[in-house]
């Protein structure tokens, strides 16, 4: 099933499964995110307005919300980069947020969190795979088993 869903710059939506969510937010500017990946190289994404940044939580604990908020704020308004783990790191086990940014992201459970240079791609629940989110100019297009989302003002400044 395909939904078009408005997104104004100072909102985010969130896309919830059982065990995980992910929130997606405009970039809303003109700018870069840098990436470091297991390579050792330092890859620049340069991002458009309407471009998404998208952050699942690979957990479903009180504080997902929160943090996914806090992690679309230090990409999109402070320019923490994003760091790639090679695909054999202990540490991916470990993490409680991914992130993904570009123009479209597919979600996919059977991937190894925060290994995948491709930013087409992240790591969600079960529930929340298969879903594709898609920037379209003034808001998003989502295709796949979307069952549950609400839309919430996003805190902070817009660059």
């Amino acid at each position: 099933m395909d939904h078009e869903i408005p997104l104004q710059p100072h909102e985010i939506i969130f896309l919830k499964g059982k065990s995980g969510m992910v929130g997606v937010a405009k970039f809303a500017h003109q700018g870069h995110i840098f990436m470091g990946t297991p390579d050792n190289e330092e890859i620049v994404l340069f991002m458009e307005p309407e471009d998404i940044i998208a952050v699942s939580a690979l957990n479903s604990t009180s504080k997902s919300k929160e943090g996914i908020k806090s992690l679309i704020f230090l990409l999109r308004e402070i320019g923490t980069p994003l760091v790639v783990l090679p695909s054999d790191h202990p540490t991916s086990r470990r993490l409680p947020l991914v992130a993904s940014c570009g123009e479209k992201v597919r979600l996919d459970c059977n991937i190894t969190p925060g290994t995948h240079p491709e930013q087409d791609i992240l790591c969600a629940c079960d529930d929340l795979s298969g879903v594709e989110i898609s920037a379209i100019k003034g808001g998003l297009e989502i295709k796949g088993p979307l069952k549950e989302f609400n839309i919430e003002k996003f805190p902070g400044e817009i660059s």
